[in-house]
């Protein structure tokens, strides 16, 4: 129970890190909408909802949802970039939020998501839990995963997923998600 007390109050710190600045470009907006979706809002879910409520975001209806929300409940809605490029913002029931992105620089989408994710906010230690190459029906994809916990004594994390496609025949070249797991031992 302390592990996840510690999680929470690292939570708090999460909307105070400092914005990383860069130009308004898919990349950048990609990972800024990643931070102030799911990073922001993974204590209280509802405030997600809400925030997308608030933006006026258009909720997916069931039948084009299910892809961003693979096959389970949950809520997806379409936000977009200045240039009108649209991103995918999944909230799954079960805890898992994702931020998709259609077309993205893979590249530079890893980089971002390698700044964020692999520093954590103290008290908690930032571990690298997977980097694997595979090879699909569209071509490669690339999966980086890190996890925040309170460290080795923690039996929970907060395991953060990035996943690129090189192939403009991918459905989707980049999917970053944010869930709450059970350590590996």
């Amino acid at each position: 129970m302390r592990s996840l007390a510690v999680l929470f109050a690292a939570a708090m710190l999460l909307p105070a890190m400092p914005a990383r600045a860069a130009p308004a470009d898919g990349h950048t907006f990609f990972i800024q909408l990643f931070a102030s979706t799911c990073m922001k809002h993974y204590t209280h879910l509802e405030g997600l909802k809400d925030a997308m409520a608030a933006e006026h975001a258009a909720e997916l209806p069931a039948e084009k949802s299910g892809f961003f929300l693979g096959g389970q409940p949950g809520k997806a809605w379409v936000r977009s970039d200045s240039d009108g490029v649209g991103y995918v913002v999944s909230l799954r029931d079960d805890g898992i939020c994702a931020v998709f992105a259609q077309k993205a620089d893979t590249v530079m989408v890893e980089q971002q998501f390698n700044a964020i994710a692999s520093t954590s906010p103290k008290p908690l230690v930032a571990e690298k839990l997977m980097d694997q190459n595979k090879m699909v029906e569209t071509g490669p994809i690339h999966t980086i995963s890190y996890g925040w916990s309170a460290g080795k004594s923690d039996n929970t994390q907060l395991t953060f997923t990035l996943t690129t496609a090189v192939s403009p025949d991918a459905p989707v070249q980049a999917m970053a998600s944010l869930v709450r797991t059970q350590k590996d031992h």
